[in-house]
């Protein structure tokens, strides 16, 4: 799954008035399931595979954290299975799930995603059924659409060691970033999204105990019409859900706000991607 495709940082300030240690409080607007379900539309898979990766200086790490190289690594939200495809030459074994079948069957013919110790399996986190036990869980860009209590008491049962791994990747501020809010503010189909931080939502619930963080950045360049291609991967920004009207005026707008940084038709994108982990409680 994905990031909210309005929410361009890490951190919000926390709404005044709410219990912090309330584990029921109502998550942030527009992570709701009818906005989740947007992850399996085709456009948003066609698109996925042009985001920008997550950095390869991470894949130590993330061995690290699952355990070390004999470890059973879940990966939960896998999309297309970018850091499952990667990581299962690196472990014992890798077992992917994620709730749109679209999804899977495009990470299966992606390189790497036909390895004999990766299993990719559909379902939703919270009723899926997986044998385990696993090393570690891996949420990278999909925590927030879950239901985290729900996820909690799952991952106590498959997880003997609790240990949560999260990975967000975001676009580090740019020249165009202003106007590229705006544009997206006007265009997305999400009009209840609101900022949030997960790791915040999720220790005020007291359902992670943070073991450590920390964040890479990193530099790709893409084409013009790739960076855009990638923006309808987002939260909102499905072409399924927009009008073929809205869908050219976003891409037109967008390709106006970043052309004139682009050299050659190329742009250059600096992405800062937190790892936090630590235990589930």
């Amino acid at each position: 799954m994905a990031d909210a495709a309005t929410e361009p940082a890490f951190t919000r300030d926390a709404a005044a008035g709410v219990c912090k240690a309330c584990k029921v409080q109502p998550k942030p607007r527009g992570l709701n399931r009818h906005y989740a379900e947007q992850f399996g539309d085709a456009s948003v898979v066609a698109a996925y595979t042009t985001r920008p990766p997550y950095p390869a200086a991470l894949d130590p790490l993330f061995v690290e954290l699952a355990g070390g190289p004999p470890a059973h690594l879940l990966d939960l939200g896998c999309g297309t299975g970018e850091l499952a495809r990667r990581l299962a030459p690196q472990l014992g074994a890798v077992t992917a799930v994620d709730q749109s079948a679209r999804m899977l069957a495009r990470a299966r013919a992606l390189p790497g995603g036909d390895a004999p110790n990766l299993t990719w399996i559909a379902g939703r986190v919270e009723d899926v059924v997986l044998a385990g036990p696993f090393s570690s869980a891996l949420s990278a860009e999909s925590v927030h659409w879950f239901d985290w209590a729900a996820l909690g008491r799952r991952l106590a049962a498959w997880v003997p060691s609790r240990r949560l791994i999260l990975a967000e990747r975001r676009d580090a501020p740019s020249p165009w970033s202003d106007q590229l809010a705006a544009v997206i503010g006007r265009f997305s189909t999400n009009r209840e999204f609101e900022s949030y931080d997960v790791v915040e939502e999720l220790t005020s619930r007291r359902l992670l105990a943070v073991e450590g963080r920390l964040t890479e950045r990193a530099s790709c360049a893409q084409s013009i019409d790739d960076y855009v291609t990638s923006l309808h991967s987002r939260n909102g920004l499905s072409r399924d859900r927009m009008t073929a009207e809205a869908a050219t005026a976003f891409d037109d707008a967008v390709r106006a706000a970043v052309g004139p940084y682009a050299v050659d038709g190329i742009v250059t994108l600096s992405t800062a991607t937190r790892v936090v982990w630590g235990r589930v409680e």
